[in-house]
């Protein structure tokens, strides 16, 4: 990958974004916000990323309709989707569609870096 590794966050809840945020220092990655799904699907067509972390709900739509455009965008890009509930049969959903991991809220940063430590792990391996 060519400049420095993205990764798209497509958050909503400012506490989630914070949150995350404050772990993708130690990974050296450029975040790329989008607030919708529409907005994910357009940045995921600018440019790859390696990692895409999305909220279960968004205001157009859920990590339902973004996980096929960021599997298509590049098929190995790990998904992983964040939740401000914990949900047995969501994560399930989550998981059989092909995202990367799921993590309910409230987020622990040890929890939050080890999924984007190991995510990004697995996306550049494939570089």
């Amino acid at each position: 990958m060519i400049g420095r590794t993205r990764v798209l966050i497509a958050l909503a809840d400012a506490a989630s974004q914070k949150a995350l945020t404050s772990v993708l220092p130690d990974h050296d990655v450029e975040p790329v916000f989008a607030s919708t799904v529409r907005e994910a699907r357009a940045l995921l067509a600018e440019e790859p990323v390696a990692l895409v972390v999305c909220e279960d709900c968004l205001v157009d739509g859920s990590f339902r309709d973004l996980l096929p455009v960021a599997r298509a965008a590049r098929g190995d890009v790990p998904v992983v989707v964040t939740s401000r509930i914990d949900n047995p049969e969501e994560y399930l959903e989550a998981m059989r569609l092909g995202a990367f991991d799921y993590v309910a809220a409230p987020f622990s940063r040890a929890e939050l870096d080890r999924i984007v430590h190991n995510a990004l792990n697995r996306a550049l391996a494939a570089y």
